[in-house]
């Protein structure tokens, strides 16, 4: 009798790998209906070249047209959607009639955009303006001529455009020209904005 092997023996190991996978998948699946969904997610299946961002967003202080100057700091509390160009970057100038659409849509106290030009001068940035009535506005204009800040950024090559929360933390990154009259972007950029 004591040679006789236990007929649940494999049968009962499956049973409690089972029972655990059961359990360790019912903990997860909870965990994130408490955290709740995570829209940057959906945006990266919408948008190429979008990737999550997270820690500070570094500081700056830039110079605007008018020579006075604007910091990251000068916008806590805002959505601040900051983009990197330069007038003579081709995909630059292709999305920024897409920029200034959604610069128009989204007027609320709790967004801002803002447009770091790695240009040499503001010479540039006017010539890229003329002849436009709306070109570059509802959004800051800096100039960062020794693209310092970009490079603080991370950025690689442009145009590219980072989203910080109102808490001044990194939540996406964007590679490339986008397609910003998507409505997905705007619902984040207010979700955002609302607390998200």
């Amino acid at each position: 009798m004591a040679g006789r092997r236990s007929s649940g023996g494999p049968r009962l190991q499956f049973a409690v790998v089972a029972v655990a996978v059961v359990a360790i998948t019912t903990l997860v699946h909870h965990h994130l209906q408490a955290a709740g969904p995570r829209p940057e997610l959906e945006l990266i299946e919408t948008f190429p070249g979008a990737q999550l961002a997270e820690g500070p967003a570094p500081d700056f202080v830039l110079q605007r047209r008018d020579g006075t100057t604007a910091t990251l700091a000068d916008f806590k509390g805002k959505v601040v959607f900051l983009n990197f160009w330069a007038t003579w970057c081709p995909p630059c100038r292709e999305e920024m009639p897409d920029m200034e659409a959604l610069a128009r849509d989204l007027k609320f106290d709790q967004f801002e955009m803002v447009a770091v030009s790695g240009d040499e001068s503001w010479a540039e940035i006017d010539t890229f303006a003329q002849g436009f009535e709306d070109r570059l506005q509802g959004m800051t204009v800096l100039l960062d001529t020794e693209k310092q800040l970009a490079a603080r950024y991370g950025t690689e090559k442009l145009p590219e455009t980072y989203i910080i929360d109102p808490q001044g933390r990194l939540r996406m990154r964007f590679v490339n020209k986008q397609p910003w009259t998507q409505p997905e972007i705007a619902r984040y950029l207010n979700w955002l904005a609302n607390g998200g």
